[in-house]
């Protein structure tokens, strides 16, 4: 997903979501590099502390601005080797779900809702427009 540095410092990025008004903290390594404005490229990893299936309400981050502490959208994919879910909750994630819960127990199209149990994480990913210069687009 395209997203555009809002500020970095440390180990830590504010990433603005496209044609959102998310404006959320992720963990990333070497976030000190990177100007307010570029426009990155990469995934959100996050962790929960206990899925749950939802039957009403739609996509979303809390809170809009910070450190995601709470999240829920729609599956889009399982992986079972994995027991990682990818949802859209106004952004696409990659969920790490707990050692004593199942994928299978979220099917895709469903909804699913979660505490995280740590920071998200942004990986920057390497764009072939970027020229090598890891999640960073050079337009």
């Amino acid at each position: 997903m395209k997203f555009f540095v809002e500020s970095s410092h440390n180990d830590l990025i504010t990433l603005r979501i496209p044609g959102t008004n998310y404006r959320n903290t992720f963990k990333f390594a070497g976030a000190g590099g990177l100007a307010p404005g570029v426009k990155v490229f990469g995934a959100i990893h996050v962790p929960a502390r206990k899925a749950e299936a939802i039957s009403d309400g739609g996509n979303y981050v809390e809170p809009l601005f910070g450190r995601p502490q709470r999240m829920q959208g729609l599956v889009l994919t399982q992986d079972l080797q994995k027991n990682e879910l990818v949802v859209q909750v106004g952004y696409e994630v990659t969920v790490q779900l707990p050692a004593d819960q199942n994928v299978s127990e979220f099917p895709v199209g469903s909804r699913v809702g979660w505490d995280n149990a740590d920071w998200p994480m942004f990986e920057a990913e390497t764009p072939a427009s970027a020229g090598g210069n890891a999640g960073v687009a050079q337009w």
